[in-house]
Parts: C-alpha cells; structure tokens; sequence
C-alpha cells in the first residue's frame, strides 16, 4: 500500500514540462526522498528524466543513465516483458515485476509501472527485493496445492452468495464431471453454475445453503447436474460458509462429487 500511494504522488513530477522549476524549491527534495524510482522516458524507451532513488536502486548514478535505453538495465529474460508493456501502455497502466541488473552485479526485484505520457512514457520502479523470497514460496506451496487438489476425482470450488453461485476459484476436477473447463465457469455472466443445476433442484439448494449460512454450520446436500453433453448427472455437495470478523458471508467454499 505504501508503494501504491507513493507511486500515486509521483505522476505530477514526472510529467511536469519544465524541470526544476516548482515555486517549492523543496518539491524536487521530496520527490528524491520517494521510496520509488522514477523514470521519465522518451518514445524509443530513452531515460530523460529520474530521481535520486534510481541510484539507490541501480547503483548508478542519474548523469550517467540519461538517454541510454531503460532496457539495458534489465536482466535479459525480462527485456521482452518491458518492450511488451510499452505497447501496451496506450490502454493504460502497465504493472509488471522485472529484475534490474544493479551496478554491483546483484539482481533487484521492483514493481514496474508504466504509462504513456504525450509522445513518451512515465515509469515508476518499487524495490521488492526482500519480499520476493517470500512471495515465491508462497507461489510455490499454491502451485504445489494446486496440483493436489487438481488431481482428485471431484470438484473444489470458491464462490459468490448470489443466485449464480458465481465461481471465483473451480479446480480441474469440474471437467470430469461436468463437461464443462474451469475457465469456463469462472466469473462467467453466459455459463454458470447455477444454470447447471438441474431446474427442478434450484430453488431448494439456494434454501438450504442459505438455511446452513443462517445457522453458521456446514451444508450437505444431494442435487443433480445437467453436463455439457445434455446428460443428467445426481452429485453430493458438502460446503460452508467464509465470514468477515463481523460476520459477514464474504462467500462459500466445498467440493462437489459424483453421487453414488
């Protein structure tokens, strides 16, 4: 958050026309002291402008860099993800993570965006290096999590208290006994889950879940699914509700398998 709210003070001072010319001789003293490193650029991606943090982030000094190419400063695998996310700055913000090449030879992870600006671009770097370790482990306990729960014979989802059910997260298992892909199912206004529900069935699952989140306990319930090829298919559905602090139904979780 606090990047975020950095990055939202920086855009005055980047696309400011004329530099160093604010009647707060402390303005430009406020932007160096920005926990961001910040980039003006022309059309061809030339750095034309930066701030004191682009030198605690690169190790290099900001007379140094003016009107070399930003690209060069990227390690080389992420070159291509800058070069992408100019052209596609003309529909609006770009955010991205690349790794920079810091003077010393070390490698410095740092939230990127960027934007067009007139004829060339504004940017804004944030250091992430020390919560980079972390996040990637994260990613990779939900890859490893991910895998299992793709692996079983059975549908785990998240969703949306509404009449849709609309799905947030479906695991893969959903093919298998639907017919139907993940993608196809989340946050999908055209195919729901609520319109795989047999007809007959609907009114009484919505009653009974809304009957379980009432009572903030578990739902167990037994319906039928009408799967992509037209085929009637009886299932068990157990889930529950997820709550706010204050108790409010932020959603539902639970799996959904074939009835024997």
């Amino acid at each position: 958050m606090k990047l975020i709210h950095a990055w939202q003070q920086s855009w005055a001072w980047l696309t400011a026309r004329e530099p160093a010319q604010s009647p707060d001789a402390s303005w430009d003293d406020c932007i160096d002291a920005l926990p961001l490193a910040l980039v003006r650029l022309d059309r061809h991606g030339r750095m034309l402008r930066l701030n004191r943090s682009w030198e605690e982030l690169s190790g290099y000094a900001v007379a140094d860099c003016l009107q070399l190419s930003h690209a060069q400063f990227l390690h080389i695998e992420d070159q291509p993800l800058w070069q992408q996310a100019l052209q596609d700055a003309s529909s609006g913000v770009q955010v991205l993570l690349l790794r920079y090449l810091r003077r010393s030879g070390e490698l410095c992870w740092a939230e990127v965006r960027v934007r067009r600006q007139g004829a060339g671009f504004v940017a804004s770097l944030g250091d992430i290096s020390e919560q980079m370790p972390q996040r990637q482990a994260l990613q990779a306990r939900h890859r490893s999590l991910s895998n299992l729960l793709d692996g079983l014979p059975l549908m785990i989802y998240r969703c949306r208290n509404n009449r849709h059910w609309s799905m947030e997260y479906v695991s893969a298992g959903c093919l298998q006994l639907t017919g139907y892909a993940p993608q196809q199912l989340i946050d999908s206004n055209r195919l729901t889950f609520n319109s795989l529900i047999h007809p007959a069935d609907r009114e009484r699952v919505w009653h009974e879940v809304q009957q379980g989140l009432g009572e903030r306990c578990a739902f167990v319930m037994r319906y039928r699914l009408v799967c992509a090829d037209g085929s009637e298919r009886p299932v068990l559905e157990r889930g529950c509700g997820i709550y706010s602090d204050a108790g409010e139904v932020l959603g539902l979780e639970g799996v959904v398998l074939e009835a024997g």
